[in-house]
């Protein structure tokens, strides 16, 4: 099953096309408190509650949504730098619609 991207309008899919254009998936951290940073990033809404989105145990991030600075190099693979929290193409909510930042 192809996983797509958690970002409020991101339709990035996690795929070998995808991969081959250079683009990397990011799971949520593990860490509490970094959880919750990435969770207030996105700041995603349940569609069914109404309260702030929790991700699932398969949810991820693309690349696309953090800066060039938050990623350090191993060869050709690259990892997120400890403390990365996405900032790039989120939306926001106001007044219940959202807006791109």
């Amino acid at each position: 099953m192809t996983r797509s991207c958690s970002a409020v309008g991101c339709s990035t899919r996690d795929t070998v096309l995808s991969r081959e254009r250079g683009l990397s998936f990011h799971q949520f951290p593990t860490d509490t408190i970094q959880r919750s940073k990435w969770i207030r990033a996105v700041n995603r809404v349940d569609p069914r509650s109404k309260k702030i989105w929790i991700p699932g145990p398969g949810a991820i991030l693309c690349s696309k949504h953090f800066q060039e600075s938050d990623f350090e190099s191993y060869g050709i693979r690259r990892k997120l730098k400890k403390g990365a929290v996405p900032s790039v193409s989120l939306y926001k909510v106001l007044n219940s619609r959202y807006i791109q930042n």
